[in-house]
């Protein structure tokens, strides 16, 4: 088949297509036949890929409260009240800042919402959840939660994990529909990185939700599903799903609190925390390492980022670093000379510029970097880390090239990529002959269509 007429760089070409391969680039002739496509002029762009995805907690928060306008535990409260609910079921939100609360949040604040029924609040990072009483004694959390509600790390993705059990039919039908809305967004593939099993992507390839690819990453507790099928990094589980990598959460977050720091946050006496020691670190890598699976460290925390590069430098591997939003400029350096790849969430710079300033201070010159990665030849990867931020692509590249979501003017826009490099981040191939022709079309009103299918 026959791309016809489409724009890539400011100039018409037609692309000829076979077995999903770009096997000609032409300048193109204005003719057409049946069985082409006409591209109409529209911009012709490799199919995107989001490279960070949480898909059942992003299939499931399109459906919750969003917490995010809330800048007190008064405004949450009003959110969740009238969030629509069927009266039986826990009321859900996600989104939660309260790092920047003036008021730190109390458990009996949530009571206000329901007395009988669990309130559940995910904050924007998923670090930590807010829970009223009902929940606290539902979920067995009475002692850990104590006045504030507020569960950290571990004990917040236990409720995440617990939230998230249902009926395995209706999950699938979620994560359908979050294809079908990432697909028509111009999403060709995305790597998730849910705390699941590899019989759940049988289950849907079996069902075939097949609409887009996904690379499906596995934790610790459960890697050894892919070592026991030989299953390496790439190969094939079935139909279009894909092993990813093995994911280790090293540190927290900056919201939470608890990103691994080499000193104190501002004003606290804090560093953060390391979920995970550098021996197990040490140990999980080199045992993926010897399976043929790469390792996708997560590191916020400028300190958890020195013990990620340290980690992959002793086992002698390249891997990824998930996040990475405090690097110093010798570890960035670093990464370079290992070979390690930047898997980061541009919206989550513009996000947390507030609570940064005030948490790391002076320390934010070396924060959330980009445009370093690039310069430094770091190979850099987007993606959104939904449902902290929206599976939007174009909201990626958008707050990766502007910095700024509101009327200020760009955070640090030393580290803004062009639109070019942007969307060479976002994808995995390129307009070239041999290539996937995974391939979307861009129209003048953002419209996005496939060009293949």
């Amino acid at each position: 088949m026959m791309i016809r007429n489409a724009l890539d760089h400011g100039v018409l070409i037609d692309i000829e297509v076979s077995n999903n391969l770009i096997t000609a680039i032409l300048p193109a002739t204005g003719g057409f036949h049946s069985g082409d496509v006409d591209a109409e002029g529209d911009e012709v762009l490799p199919g995107l890929w989001d490279e960070h995805v949480h898909i059942r907690s992003w299939a499931q928060m399109r459906t919750r409260a969003n917490l995010l306008p809330a800048d007190d535990s008064d405004a949450v409260v009003e959110i969740l009240r009238k969030h629509p609910s069927d009266g039986s079921e826990p009321i859900v939100g996600h989104g939660l800042r309260w790092a920047l609360w003036k008021n730190p949040p109390l458990m009996s604040a949530l009571d206000a919402v329901s007395t009988t029924r669990p309130v559940v609040a995910f904050s924007m990072d998923v670090h930590s959840v807010w829970i009223n009483s009902v929940a606290a004694r539902e979920f067995d959390v009475i002692d850990i939660a104590g006045d504030s509600g507020i569960l950290r790390e571990h004990d917040a993705f236990r409720i995440l994990t617990r939230m998230s059990d249902i009926d395995d039919d209706l999950m699938d039908a979620l994560i359908a529909e979050a294809f079908t809305a990432a697909k028509a967004q111009g999403i060709v593939g995305i790597t998730s990185f849910e705390m699941e099993s590899l019989s759940d992507w049988d289950r849907r390839i079996g069902k075939g939700i097949d609409l887009i690819t996904v690379r499906a990453s596995l934790y610790p507790e459960r890697i050894h599903e892919a070592f026991d099928r030989g299953l390496r990094t790439g190969d094939s589980v079935g139909g279009r799903v894909e092993m990813g990598f093995l994911k280790v959460i090293t540190d927290g977050s900056i919201n939470t609190r608890t990103a691994y720091m080499h000193a104190p946050y501002t004003g606290e006496d804090t560093i953060g925390v390391l979920n995970t020691s550098e021996t197990e670190l040490e140990r999980l890598v080199r045992e993926s390492s010897r399976n043929g699976v790469t390792a996708a460290l997560h590191a916020i925390g400028d300190k958890a980022n020195t013990i990620v590069i340290d980690t992959f430098e002793k086992v002698g591997v390249a891997g990824r670093i998930e996040h990475a939003q405090m690097v110093l400029p010798d570890d960035v350096q670093r990464m370079a000379k290992l070979g390690l790849t930047a898997s980061i969430q541009p919206a989550h710079a513009v996000d947390d510029r507030d609570v940064a300033e005030r948490l790391w201070g002076e320390r934010v010159s070396y924060a959330y970097p980009m445009k370093s990665f690039l310069d430094a030849g770091v190979k850099l990867v987007l993606g959104s880390d939904a449902p902290v931020a929206a599976l939007d692509p174009w909201h990626t590249i958008e707050m990766a090239t502007a910095r700024t979501a509101d009327g200020r003017p760009a955070w640090h826009p030393e580290e803004a990529l062009t639109r070019s490099q942007a969307i060479a981040a976002s994808a995995r191939s390129t307009i070239d002959v041999g290539q996937p022709a995974d391939l979307i079309l861009v129209g003048p009103d953002a419209e996005i269509r496939s060009a293949t299918q």
